[in-house]
């Protein structure tokens, strides 16, 4: 079976005919270095196929792929589980692209070489049917309902449209020169063409099967790659080495990027942040980050890499190396969890404050650590936020909080600090004051009120007061000694607790005709006591009598 050429174009011939055409093109730039936002992947494993391979596709189950043969009709099957072929199977001549429907039923190949496609059983390994299609077929898509198949056919420069149900050509669309790379948008609406020769994407309203618009991009546009969503389009240009992003709402290229030799395809992560370039001159796979369209890493590949097909959780995927006539198997390892932000950003010391942590990557998380306080009492995260209760610490001050899951523990950085404050607790103090007369002395009965305003506990106080001289005094729960009365707490006070201490002073004939105060005022406390303004009471009375003794 011979290579086939394009009859127009190179591009075409550039994949068909293997890296020493692809090195007459333009030669890579060197790509804008940026922190990954996950390890790059890494090859773990390559497997022999049938000569020629260029189109992988998965089973929506992922359970399996079928790789193409561009020089026979040999269909590789690959075991995703094991990463072993478990058979292959013949359909039609050679080709190049292979699509499943989303049921897993069917799957589609191109045949370059007739215009053909053949219509796969997929449980049996075997063709259900054969359809004609344009001259070259080459690209295939099908559509998220299943009821169409979108095929290029650089020959004639049209876009064939297939009734999956019927095995039928509906519609032929003109579309620019040697259209390849074909995508359908998640709603169906419309199918994105690269048109190689034309330098341009075309866009087909599925409505009407015509071109409803026309998009210039890089050199030699061949693969492509939609967002989940049908936002963005990624072009591989492999005639100047780039990859552009296109806005499909505004129908314009929003920025580019930079790659390897000659890419062919471009294939975007599952969870949207990154794109992979498969660089078929230099046999290189590009990693770009999607939110700066920045190259993270350059990782060396099979010969002549092409089509990258990922599974659903973006931790494998399965390369084509055209020329090297194997399947390379990529390990994408998990990536690092970030931590961007923490509420509220401090707590007791005590601990038990439940934080809100955001971030990216913190789904399946196995710890979140609070520095040298240790782990979170109790945790729970998603992709994008943990809660997480502080434990107690032995020290007050600032912590990183980190988080941990497969993919390795967060960084530290100011967004995720946490401040442990030291324990306050508020007592306030306050004096009642009193007066019981008699016919030939009086006294003053004094009730002094200790409330712990919080938020801690006080573990110790110590409240005085300077007693007025002249005057006997005794207390039943307080000590007087030279003048003066000491009250001390003799079991923690708990946050909103109050208890008492009394004093008397006796008022007798030569206390008579006096002014006299009493202040009370907290001496000591532990822990600190925040709130200085509460901590004294005064009360002043005056005895006429002894049977006239009064307190304000």
């Amino acid at each position: 079976m011979r290579i086939r050429r394009s009859p127009r174009r190179s591009w075409t011939a550039v994949v068909a005919t293997g890296a020493a055409t692809a090195a007459l093109l333009s030669q890579p730039a060197t790509a804008v270095a940026a922190a990954p936002l996950a390890p790059p992947p890494a090859v773990t494993g390559t497997v022999p196929v049938a000569a020629y391979p260029a189109g992988v596709a998965l089973a929506p189950d992922a359970s399996r792929a079928y790789v193409t043969s561009q020089s026979s009709g040999a269909v590789t099957v690959l075991d995703t589980a094991t990463g072993a072929v478990t058979g292959t199977f013949t359909a039609g001549t050679g080709s190049y692209a292979v699509a499943w429907a989303p049921d897993g039923r069917h799957a589609y190949l191109t045949h370059h070489l007739d215009g053909t496609v053949s219509v796969l059983d997929t449980a049996a390994n075997t063709v259900a049917a054969t359809v004609q299609v344009g001259a070259g077929a080459f690209g295939i898509a099908v559509a998220p309902d299943g009821a169409h198949a979108y095929v290029s056919n650089p020959g004639d420069n049209t876009v064939s449209v297939l009734d999956t149900a019927a095995n039928t050509v509906t519609a032929t669309v003109p579309v620019g020169a040697e259209p390849h790379g074909v995508a359908v948008a998640p709603d169906g609406a419309h199918v994105y063409v690269a048109a190689s020769a034309a330098q341009a994407v075309d866009v087909i309203d599925t409505a009407t099967n015509t071109v409803s618009a026309t998009v210039p991009v890089g050199h030699g546009v061949f693969g492509l790659a939609l967002s989940a969503d049908g936002s963005r389009l990624w072009t591989a240009n492999g005639g100047d080495n780039t990859v552009s992003v296109l806005d499909t709402a505004a129908g314009s290229v929003v920025g580019s990027a930079t790659v390897g030799a000659n890419p062919f395809a471009v294939t975007l992560s599952p969870d949207g942040r990154h794109a992979y370039a498969s660089n078929y001159a230099d046999d290189t796979l590009s990693v770009i980050a999607t939110a700066d369209r920045t190259v993270t890493a350059t990782v060396p590949v099979g010969a002549s890499p092409y089509t990258l097909a990922l599974t659903p959780d973006g931790r494998r995927g399965y390369l084509a190396d055209f020329t090297g006539n194997t399947v390379t198997v990529l390990g994408f390892p998990l990536p690092v969890p970030v931590v961007t932000g923490i509420s509220p950003a401090s707590g007791p010391q005590a601990g038990g404050t439940v934080v809100t942590l955001t971030g990216t990557d913190l789904a399946g998380a196995t710890a979140v650590s609070f520095g040298a306080a240790g782990n979170a009492t109790a945790f729970s995260c998603t992709a994008t936020g943990c809660t997480a209760t502080a434990p107690a610490a032995s020290a007050a001050g600032a912590v990183d909080v980190r988080v941990t899951t497969p993919g390795g523990t967060s960084a530290t950085s100011p967004a995720d600090r946490f401040t442990y404050t030291a324990p306050t607790a508020d007592l306030a103090v306050s004096l009642g004051a009193t007066p019981v007369g008699g016919l030939l002395s009086g006294r003053v009965d004094y009730t002094l009120t200790l409330t712990n305003q919080g938020p801690g506990r006080v573990d110790s106080a110590t409240v005085g007061a300077d007693l007025p001289g002249g005057f006997t005094a005794s207390s039943t729960d307080c000590t007087v000694a030279a003048g003066k009365l000491t009250c001390t707490l003799a079991t923690p006070l708990a946050a909103g607790a109050t208890t008492t201490r009394h004093l008397s002073l006796q008022v007798g004939l030569l206390n008579l005709g006096r002014t006299f105060t009493v202040t009370a005022a907290r001496t000591a406390s532990a822990p600190v006591d925040p709130v200085p303004a509460n901590d004294r009471a005064s009360r002043t009375c005056s005895a006429t009598l002894a049977l006239l003794i009064s307190c304000s």
